[in-house]
C-alpha cells in the first residue's frame, strides 16, 4: 500500500487546483462540484479497483457505493472529501483541504446510520489521556498532565455551531483558550497530532463519517480519538439502537492498515495553500501509511504545458 499513497495524492492535488481556482468566487456548490470532478477524473485513472464508502454528499459524483479505479491493482475501499470547506473556499477563507484514505476493502468500520457524534481528538503525548464519560474539566486536566502544561496553556479547536454554546461555556471556566473554526472537522482533528499547529485537542459534535476519516489520519499521525454517536431525533436513536451510548476508540474507528493523503486548497497551519504562478502550480500535501509508519510531507510543483493544471 505504500505506492498507493502516491497515487492517491495525485488525486487530492487535482481536486486541490481546481477547486482553488474558485476562492473568493462566492459558489460553494460549484467549489464542491469542481473539486469532485477532478478528483474522480485522477481516480479513474488510477491502478487500483476501489469502491467509496465514506464521503460528504448523497447522490452524485462519489457518492457512496461508486466504483472507480482501472481495475487493476489494490482492492480498497475509499473515503474521500475533495473539499473540507467549501464555503471557507467561497469566501475566501484559509483552513480548506482535500483528503483522500483507502483501507483494504471491507475494513471499514460498520456503525449505525447515524448523521452526528461527539467526539475528542488529540495528539501523541495525549494518547489514552480521553474519557467521554468524565468531564471536560477533568478531560482538559489530564491532556495538560500528558502535555506537561498547563490547562490554561491549552488550545481547544471547536466548531462554531450553537449546539455547543454549552461546550464553550465550560472551556472557558477551565481557563483554556478556543479556536473557534466555522467549517474543518476533519482538520481540527489532524492539527491536534502535527507540530506546529498550536492546537491541543478537538472538541464538539461532529459528522460520523468526518469522525470516520479523521481517526484514519490520527492513526497514521499517532493522535488519539473517542466518538460516541449523537442522535438527532427518535428515528436516529432507534437506528442507534444499544450503540447510543457506546464510546468508540480509535482502534475501532481507524483499521490497521490505512493509507491517507491530503492536499491544502486555502492554506491554514496543517497544509500550505495552492500557489499559482506564471507557468507553474505548486501544492502543498500529506502522504501517511499506518503499516510503513510513515508521514511525508510533498510539495509538487505542476509544470503548465498546454492546458493549464
Amino acid at each position: 500500500m505504500a505506492e498507493l499513497g502516491l497515487s492517491l495524492v495525485l488525486a487530492t492535488e487535482a481536486a486541490a487546483v481546481h477547486c482553488a481556482r474558485l476562492i473568493g468566487r462566492g459558489d460553494p456548490e460549484k467549489a464542491k462540484e469542481t473539486a469532485a470532478s477532478a478528483m474522480l477524473r485522477v481516480l479513474e485513472e488510477l491502478p487500483l479497483r476501489g469502491r467509496v464508502v465514506l464521503g460528504p454528499w448523497g447522490e452524485g459524483v462519489l457518492s457512496h457505493g461508486s466504483l472507480v479505479g482501472s481495475g487493476s491493482g489494490p482492492e480498497v475501499d475509499l473515503g474521500v472529501y475533495p473539499v473540507e470547506g467549501a464555503s471557507l473556499v467561497a469566501r475566501g477563507l484559509p483552513w480548506a483541504f482535500s483528503m483522500l484514505v483507502a483501507v483494504p476493502s471491507g475494513t471499514f468500520p460498520v456503525l449505525p446510520a447515524v448523521a452526528y457524534a461527539d467526539k475528542i481528538a488529540v495528539g501523541p503525548l495525549a494518547r489514552g489521556a480521553v474519557d467521554l464519560d468524565d468531564s471536560l474539566a477533568d478531560n482538559l486536566r489530564r491532556i495538560a498532565f500528558a502535555r506537561d502544561a498547563r490547562v490554561q496553556d491549552l488550545v481547544v479547536a471547536v466548531l462554531d455551531r450553537p449546539r455547543h454554546r454549552e461546550m464553550l461555556d465550560e472551556v472557558r471556566a477551565t481557563g483554556a483558550r478556543i479556536l473557534n473554526l466555522e467549517e474543518g472537522d476533519i482538520a481540527a482533528a489532524l492539527m491536534t497530532a502535527t507540530d506546529g499547529t498550536g492546537v491541543d485537542a478537538m472538541m464538539g459534535i461532529g459528522g460520523v463519517q468526518e469522525a470516520v476519516m479523521a481517526a484514519c489520519g490520527l492513526r497514521c499521525l499517532g493522535g488519539d480519538m473517542v466518538v460516541r454517536l449523537w442522535p438527532r431525533n427518535d428515528e436516529e436513536r432507534l437506528l442507534a439502537g444499544e450503540d447510543a451510548g457506546r464510546a468508540y476508540g480509535l482502534a475501532e474507528l481507524a483499521p490497521d492498515d490505512v493509507t491517507v493523503a491530503s492536499t491544502g486548497i486555502s492554506g491554514g497551519p496543517l497544509l500550505k495553500p495552492v500557489w499559482f504562478g506564471g507557468n507553474w502550480i505548486e501544492t502543498s500535501s500529506f502522504v501517511m501509511s499506518s503499516r510503513r509508519a510513515t508521514v511525508r510531507r510533498i510539495t509538487t510543483r505542476h509544470h503548465r504545458v498546454g492546458e493549464p493544471v
